[in-house]
């Protein structure tokens, strides 16, 4: 495979740093004629390319997320704009389909051997690289084979998602392609991902070797504790990174998660411990503390200089800043993010060096963690029902059919012992 080869797309989106500089185009003068070369509308091009960049702008500061959307999205636009031959208001379940059948087994000359940066210059112009390409093949083996992990399939599906609810939220999409995708296939997002591919969590081994990774870095740096806390938070309580940090609420009030949210509580006589979440679609839910986590709270709270457990009407924030307030949310992704890349670091250091490069992949996706702890307390024997509630769902079934895997799993372990 030669990076040569005639490639008709071209990159559209810079570094997070130089974004503001695209909203003109002045200092891009290849990519504006690039635009204008479209055989589409050129004022649909330009507000496919507007909303684009501003979506992108939401994220500039979260590095590891960031470059997982402007991948996807350019790649995204290339497809939409020169195969489809359509521009983003009129993108359906059919083209979504279609374009992830594209992604398995694109044309060579939308792959790279190697990683180059889409846009080049040394002053304040820039200049498209001709190198660049949507797809990326590691090899420079030119005999080497192009393949798409279904772990990258997933995260494009994530970015996409992201990006079409934004589309929606502003008007310039009607509807969600992906329901049209799954109505018209009768079933989950099935020309997408198999079957066994939908529940998105960390492997037991992965899980044990991010708690480890996560317990002795805090043991040797304490600026790491604040990590351990929110992982083990975050698996343990199946929260959602908007759930630890403040979010508006009705009438323009900010609500700040607090220690007041964990709450001692007795039930037939026995003490129980339960965290109270506001969570997603405002909706408030009560989820238990596993007696497990209660050293991993005891621990934060002495790092912060706190008593053991949480008082009545404790106002402090659970995650505090610097500045006395609470962390944003972007700073509890920021630090899935990192806890990530250094248990992916020290999965190299051991030996481990696939398993760290699947870590990677899914550092930028957080729900893995709420995956992960709600699926291993189904497969412990969990009541499906009483996780439901605890996770937020408006029934069991949703729950079902996301997170449980334990038939998946023992239909796979009895698959590997049969003889040949």
């Amino acid at each position: 495979m030669n990076v040569n080869t005639q490639f008709p797309g071209f990159p559209v989106f810079d570094t997070a740093d130089r974004l503001p500089d695209q909203s003109d185009l002045a200092l891009y003068p290849d990519l504006e004629r690039r635009l204008e070369s479209l055989d589409i509308d050129a004022e649909y091009i330009r507000e496919d390319f507007g909303i684009a960049l501003r979506f992108l702008e939401k994220y500039s500061d979260v590095s590891g997320t960031f470059s997982r959307f402007r991948c996807e999205i350019q790649r995204f636009l290339n497809y939409t704009w020169l195969i489809a031959k359509r521009h983003l208001s009129q993108i359906d379940g059919e083209l979504v389909s279609r374009y992830f059948a594209f992604l398995k087994t694109p044309p060579k000359s939308w792959v790279s051997h190697g990683i180059y940066p889409a846009f080049t210059g040394t002053g304040d112009r820039r200049q498209i690289n001709p190198l660049w390409r949507p797809m990326a093949l590691r090899s420079r083996q030119d005999s080497a084979p192009y393949s798409i992990s279904q772990a990258s399939l997933n995260a494009s599906r994530t970015a996409l998602q992201t990006f079409f609810k934004y589309l929606m939220a502003r008007d310039y999409l009607a509807r969600d392609p992906f329901l049209e995708v799954r109505k018209r296939d009768g079933k989950a997002r099935p020309k997408l991902v198999d079957q066994d591919a939908e529940v998105r969590r960390l492997t037991d081994w992965q899980w044990s070797f991010l708690l480890e990774t996560l317990t002795e870095l805090a043991s040797e740096d304490e600026r790491y504790e604040r990590h351990l806390f929110v992982i083990v938070t975050m698996k343990s309580l199946f929260l959602r990174v908007s759930e630890l940090a403040p979010r508006p609420v009705d009438q323009g009030r900010i609500r700040t998660p607090s220690f007041g949210d964990f709450r001692r509580t007795v039930v037939d006589g026995e003490p129980y411990w339960v965290y109270s979440v506001f969570g997603k679609g405002d909706k408030a839910r009560q989820v238990t503390l596993p007696d497990a986590y209660l050293p991993y709270l005891k621990r934060w709270r002495e790092y912060l200089g706190l008593s053991p457990l949480p008082v009545t009407g404790e106002s402090a924030a659970i995650l505090p800043s610097k500045k006395g307030d609470a962390i944003g949310k972007r700073q509890v992704q920021r630090i899935y993010e990192q806890a990530m890349v250094a248990t992916a670091g020290r999965m190299e250091d051991h030996g481990f060096a696939d398993e760290a490069k699947q870590l990677l992949a899914i550092r930028s996706e957080t729900h893995y963690l709420r995956h992960t702890g709600a699926s291993q307390a189904i497969e412990a024997g969990g009541d499906i029902r009483h996780i439901s509630e605890e996770l937020g769902h408006a029934n069991a079934t949703v729950t079902e059919s996301v997170y449980v895997n334990a038939e998946q799993a023992r239909r796979r372990s009895e698959g590997r012992r049969r003889q040949v």
